[in-house]
């Protein structure tokens, strides 16, 4: 059987003795395309010679990734078996770009590693034109655009799923199929972008997550806009004889720092975005960091380098994004820089609350009201949550208390907003808003 031919991101190597060599290869591909496939076993011409592979061949090859290749890529390693023959395919794909072999320096060139100066690969890629989302193909060929042109026809942009449209819109790669951009946009999208609600400060207690992933990508951002916007509280203050209103948070500091989030965000490793919501903040979290390149300083100043460019014309097109960059500045003019970290390979955008949430105050309240109760009040409070519909004899029962007892413990326990009753006397329900 014949592979093909070595290109731009396809390397042969005929033995596991060249796997120094073939991972240079990988580094130089990541460097240049942000992809790179090495097959091991396969002589220059294409043909399938085979090797031989060990239960722990698989596992040395990965441990000599690690030791070689830096910063970490995201790598898939794999026996083929192509009649009698075996050969190994190494594949890997990243945006943290620049990558290193053995603290080495290398770009493809056509079917060639090149070695290079840091200074220079940086300067290279730093103009770069390379868009890796619109380069990997799709695990899934099969993709249909449903939602997408639903979403985009709305704007008055009317799609055709055809080969033209397709290309145009940068949905195919250079080999024609369907790449990950086209994935983010498809109906089988399975991405998960999450909004997360903890109680208190830290992520020790979630209350609350909602998902609005695992379809077009469009639709996903839209909905966490829209969800964000409903669930923006106003607080009115008329003590001055003037009305005040304040937004739980600045809606048009979320906006920019979402869909900058969605915009710039690694997507090549299929880590999505994410907003995470505390008792006195909002966060939102995208992978990747900076874009290669590009100082704080420059960030902050606005100053735009787009990591995915084809997303960012879909963006453009539907009306999410610009080309000014002004977001980044809008969010400092309301936050300040200091709203804005960067860490592990995240830009994490924190937005503080104005003041204090109504269900902050009620939990809070709660969580006092609940330190006072006695232990039989919070006996019986624990069998109504067991059963929401037990009656006052069963309650008498099983806190072996007297019927008057159990009818003052459920008013003292209305009375402190623990529980509340639900319907007719006969058919109704307790609701119990207590976190014991």
């Amino acid at each position: 059987m014949n592979l093909g031919h070595e290109n731009e991101t396809l390397e042969f190597k005929e033995s596991l003795g060249q796997l120094d060599k073939g991972l240079k290869s990988i580094t130089a591909m990541l460097n240049r395309s942000g992809y790179g496939c090495v097959c091991f076993g396969v002589l220059d011409n294409g043909d399938v010679k085979g090797l031989t592979v060990g239960p722990n061949t698989l596992m040395d090859i990965r441990n000599k990734i690690k030791f070689l290749i830096s910063p970490q890529a995201l790598v898939h390693i794999e026996k083929v078996t192509v009649g009698k023959l075996d050969y190994i395919k190494v594949t890997a794909q990243g945006s943290d770009i620049p990558y290193s072999c053995d603290g080495r320096y290398y770009i493809r060139n056509v079917a060639a590693d090149e070695t290079v100066s840091n200074e220079i690969l940086r300067k290279m890629l730093t103009t770069s034109e390379t868009d890796i989302i619109r380069r990997i193909p799709s695990e899934d060929q099969d993709l249909t655009f449903n939602q997408f042109d639903s979403f985009m026809s709305k704007y008055g942009i009317h799609t055709e799923s055809s080969i033209s449209f397709h290309k145009n819109y940068g949905l195919k790669n250079d080999e024609g199929k369907f790449n990950l951009m086209a994935y983010l946009l498809s109906d089988q999208n399975n991405v998960s972008i999450k909004v997360v609600k903890f109680e208190g400060t830290d992520k020790s207690t979630m209350s609350e997550r909602t998902d609005f992933g695992s379809q077009c990508l469009l639709r996903s951002v839209q909905e966490v806009l829209e969800y964000v916007k409903v669930n923006n509280a106003v607080k009115v203050d008329l003590s001055g004889g003037i009305r005040k209103e304040t937004p739980l948070l600045d809606y048009e500091a979320f906006r920019e720092a979402w869909i900058n989030a969605c915009l710039h965000n690694s997507w090549s490793e299929m880590l999505p975005p994410s907003v995470f919501v505390y008792d006195d903040r909002m966060e939102i979290v995208s992978y990747g960091g900076l874009p290669f390149g590009l100082s704080k300083e420059g960030f902050f100043k606005g100053t735009s380098l787009p990591v995915n460019r084809g997303l960012l014309t879909i963006f453009i097109a539907t009306g999410f994004a610009e080309q000014s960059g002004h977001g980044v500045p809008i969010i400092v003019s309301k936050y300040s820089e200091e709203a804005f970290s960067f860490e592990n390979g995240m830009i994490k955008v924190t937005l503080n609350f104005n003041y204090e949430p109504a269900e902050v105050v009620r939990r809070i309240e709660i969580e006092k009201t609940e330190d006072n109760l006695t232990v039989k009040q919070r006996e019986v409070l624990e069998l109504i949550k067991e059963n929401v519909k037990i009656t006052q004899k069963e309650l008498s029962e099983k806190a072996n208390l007297s019927l008057a007892g159990v009818k003052k413990i459920m008013l003292k326990l209305q009375n402190m907003n623990l529980i509340e009753r639900v319907g007719a006397k006969k058919n109704g329900y307790w609701t119990v808003k207590s976190r014991l």
